[in-house]
This record gives C-alpha cells, sequence and structure tokens, in this order.
C-alpha cells in the first residue's frame, strides 16, 4: 500500500511536469531533499513548424536555455545542501560514539 502511493505521488509529479508548458523550476521537498525538476525540451525543436511559429519556437528555445541554466544552480544547491547534511549527521554520530569528538 505504502509503496503504490509512492509510485502515484511520482507519477502525479511526473505527469504534472509533462503537461506543463514551463517545466517545474522550483525545488520540491521530497523526504528532505529536494528534488530538481529537469527542464522540458520544446516540443517544435523535433516537429516541423510554420514559419509563424519560428518566433514562438524560438522563444521557447531562449527559455528552455535559461531554463537549463537555473536547473543545473538548483542541483549545485542541492548537493551543497546534501554534503552539508551528510557531514552533520557524520559529526553527530561521532559525538555521540565519543564525547571528545564534540565541536562544543
Amino acid at each position: 500500500m505504502r509503496r503504490s502511493a509512492k509510485t502515484l505521488r511520482g507519477a502525479t509529479l511526473v505527469a504534472a511536469a509533462t503537461l506543463s508548458h514551463q517545466p517545474l523550476l522550483a525545488a520540491q521537498d521530497v523526504r528532505g531533499f529536494s528534488y530538481c525538476a529537469p527542464p522540458a525540451r520544446p516540443p517544435c525543436i523535433e516537429t516541423s513548424v510554420a514559419a509563424l511559429a519560428m518566433a514562438a519556437c524560438d522563444e521557447d528555445v531562449q527559455l528552455f536555455t535559461r531554463t537549463v541554466f537555473r536547473y543545473r544552480e538548483c542541483l549545485e544547491r542541492e548537493m551543497e545542501r546534501a554534503v552539508r547534511e551528510a557531514n552533520d549527521a557524520i559529526e553527530a554520530w561521532r559525538c555521540r560514539r565519543d564525547k571528545t569528538k564534540c565541536r562544543n
């Protein structure tokens, strides 16, 4: 039962990201970690578009490019946060095992 709830929640996030024209940009908390949603490649890149739609596709590609940079920044922030959290956990464990290893 619990596993199917996780699967359903994951499917909902994927569906929301897929259906949205703009990808999810903000980090979403998932069990203490933040999820950085990858940007969706504009569909117009893969399909033929009329001359009138080229300007709109160009805007979508520019938005995608900006989104990729924000996604990368999100991943970097999350990686740094995860390392800090791991270091804090290791330090707390060492302190618990040996009081001389405590920071304060």
